[in-house]
């Protein structure tokens, strides 16, 4: 037993251990009461907050167009169901897989264990996204009462980028209650995090709202 700890908490083992900890000791204080199921609950905003410096200039489609990471993220689950369960379906089989491939070859360097570690995440992200479908789901059906609220003409706020090529998401205070739904734009017009925006209409096809930058609209 001492052996198998001392194993599982080596350089090697370090990362994924410490992270099973922090998921082990959020659900333990969970149970018993310390904590709130809200708490570290947030809603995950993936837009990817990165600033870029006003001195160097980006044209065309280099202009710090970044939303290939929102859909990556979301192709992944992250954001669509309570953060914490999803990275609960991460952890888990990150350790057991990281700990048995380290143990298989025998590696309990730190370095050495990175390079394992990497690819196992990789691979975690997939089986999290397999493993969390059914929460998807069930969250999609919780929140779809909700979402059949007419908002035509409710004035909301970006939280995912969006264009008329590429979904993005927006919430909106529906008396008391903010409710994110799916947006786009029309052609040539854009719109990024923490812009107004107006919803114009329900594109049913698409299960997302037209919505116009709110700017525009004054």
């Amino acid at each position: 037993m001492s052996e198998f700890l001392h194993f599982i908490f080596s350089g090697a083992n370090a990362i994924a251990t410490a992270l099973l900890l922090f998921v082990l000791l959020y659900w333990l204080s969970v149970i018993l009461g310390f904590l709130g199921t809200d708490f570290l609950d947030f809603d995950i905003e993936i837009d990817a907050d990165i600033d870029v410096d006003a001195e160097v200039e980006l044209s065309g489609e280099a202009s710090a167009d970044i939303s290939w990471i929102n859909h990556i993220l979301i192709f992944f689950n992250l954001g669509k169901i309570p953060f914490m369960i999803w990275m609960s379906f991460l952890v888990l089989p990150l350790w057991f897989i990281t700990v048995n491939v380290n143990g298989f070859f025998g590696i309990t360097n730190f370095f050495l264990g990175l390079i394992v570690f990497l690819p196992v995440l990789i691979g975690s992200l997939f089986v999290a996204k397999f493993l969390t479908w059914p929460f998807v789901k069930f969250f999609n059906k919780i929140d779809q009462d909700s979402k059949e609220k007419d908002i035509t003409g409710k004035i909301g706020i970006v939280t995912l980028p969006a264009n008329h090529q590429s979904k993005g998401q927006a919430e909106v205070n529906y008396d008391g209650t903010f409710l994110r739904f799916n947006i786009k734009t029309r052609e040539g017009v854009s719109v990024q995090k923490g812009e107004q925006i107006l919803f114009i209409e329900k594109l049913n096809d698409e299960e997302a709202y037209l919505i116009e930058p709110y700017q525009t609209i004054l």
